[in-house]
């Protein structure tokens, strides 16, 4: 009798921790934008659906969103000012630097950062729920970030600075698939972003699915950073869809 009791018990803890790893494993993505300029900046993100979302966040303000179990073609990407239109983020994207993100595909994450199109605001991001069985070790759960001090003396020839609202540098041969001058200035600069079409070894990132992530704007202010546990408990509320949105 005893001895059933105890194959009883040890099968329901079994089926619960099984439910658990389930769980963790079907756990929507979330992940935390948070911004450590010293100016308001507006977030941007999309995916492939192309719908853009925005947020006005003030120096030292986050806003986690909720991308679900899959997200393909993710994207997060910010300019300066606060107008937060769906419209400036469109005109920005080709003049920002990019995380990009595809969640959910095969049960694992993957991620890198990208100065393909130009570079204007300084990113980072970070792991910081890990799924199992994931660690964090070279581009398994690893940190990639992007900081280039000054924008204008870094963008000489033949890069070219943009105009508003991105108030970036154009990385003229990015969409190349070769290096040449121009690419090189970016991956000196950034070793850990991409810097042109084909740049992409060890410059990805993969982590399993189910993980949670921050992405940083301006890491280099390391004056604005934010314990992780208050970041917790001051977080904004989950917004899946903003109301203003637009389709690219």
């Amino acid at each position: 009798m005893k001895n059933s009791v105890r194959i009883m018990a040890l099968a329901l803890l079994m089926s619960v921790v099984c439910w658990f790893a389930i769980g963790l494993v079907d756990a929507d993505t979330q992940i935390n934008i948070v911004n450590q300029c010293s100016q308001t900046i507006s977030a941007c993100q999309t995916d492939q659906s192309g719908q853009i979302t925005s947020y006005a966040l003030g120096s030292g303000a986050n806003q986690l969103i909720d991308v679900g179990t899959s997200w393909p073609g993710g994207l997060i990407w910010g300019y300066p000012g606060g107008s937060a239109d769906p419209t400036d983020c469109n005109t920005a994207k080709p003049q920002a630097d990019l995380a990009e993100f595809t969640i959910g595909a095969n049960n694992q994450d993957s991620y890198d950062l990208s100065n393909v199109n130009a570079y204007n605001l300084g990113l980072l991001i970070n792991p910081t729920t890990i799924a199992p069985p994931g660690n964090r070790s070279g581009l398994e759960c690893g940190t990639p970030s992007c900081t280039i001090n000054n924008i204008t003396s870094f963008c000489t020839p033949p890069n070219t600075l943009t105009p508003t609202p991105g108030d970036g540098c154009f990385n003229v041969n990015g969409t190349g698939t070769t290096p040449t001058s121009g690419t090189e200035a970016f991956d000196t600069a950034c070793p850990e972003a991409i810097s042109y079409s084909n740049d992409t070894t060890g410059k990805v990132y993969a982590c399993p699915t189910g993980s949670n992530y921050e992405v940083v704007f301006c890491p280099e202010n390391t004056i604005l950073q934010m314990n992780k546990k208050n970041i917790a408990a001051e977080m904004r509320p989950v917004y899946p869809i903003k109301p203003n949105a637009m389709n690219a």
